[in-house]
């Protein structure tokens, strides 16, 4: 499956231009996955690793995003909020906000019904991301560090 990456050094602002440039490159939207990796990101001292990510799976394409945040009142987790809008407005700003920033695991809406409802970082779902069906993106042990 395709991964357009979004560099990861960007602006809130840009990170929603990213999404809006390639979403169609993505199809149906199955899975939106959220992941706070700042202990990956601290051992590995990599490009490669970044504090959070945000990452949408389509059935074309996956758009891994880093600009956006959650589980706090602010500008990332608004433009999150913003971005939701585009593809389920059922999501609220308080949805956003609500959500465990530096949660151990993954947090993952997965579409049904046409709407995305939290559910578990199960092994479908990890299946999906892996690269070279092995290793999770943040998985600092394949970064040479």
């Amino acid at each position: 499956m395709r991964i357009i990456k979004e560099g990861n050094d960007n602006s809130t602002e840009e990170s929603l231009q990213f999404f809006k440039d390639h979403y169609l490159e993505l199809g149906d939207i199955k899975y939106i996955i959220l992941y706070y990796a700042e202990h990956e990101w601290a051992i590995a001292r990599s490009r490669e690793i970044y504090h959070q990510y945000l990452i949408f799976v389509g059935e074309k394409a996956q758009l891994w995003m880093s600009g956006l945040t959650w589980g706090y009142d602010g500008t990332g987790p608004y433009t999150f909020f913003t971005l939701m809008q585009l593809i389920d407005p059922n999501i609220t700003y308080k949805d956003i906000i609500a959500l465990e920033w530096m949660a151990e695991d993954p947090i993952v809406y997965e579409k049904m019904n046409g709407k995305f409802v939290l559910t578990d970082f199960d092994e479908p779902v990890k299946s999906m991301i892996r690269i070279d069906n092995k290793y999770l993106p943040w998985d600092f042990r394949r970064v040479k560090l």
